[in-house]
């Protein structure tokens, strides 16, 4: 096997991954405001989660009604 690369910033040699914590945090989100309005008949809505939009998905589902 060859020598592996290393990266000079890191003690053991290895580059950082600190990000890899929050990639799943917008499918989560996403899938909880899809949850909550699932009973109502919506089925998608786009990032980003803006009140103005979930507030339109809501309207749209129950036929414009106020």
């Amino acid at each position: 096997m060859g020598h592996l690369p290393t990266h000079p910033n890191d003690d053991l040699g290895a580059k950082a991954c600190s990000e890899s914590g929050t990639v799943s945090a917008p499918g989560a989100l996403g899938n909880a405001v899809l949850d909550a309005l699932w009973g109502l008949g919506v089925r998608h809505i786009d990032m980003p989660y803006l009140p103005q939009r979930v507030w339109r998905a809501i309207q749209d589902a129950r036929g414009g009604e106020a």
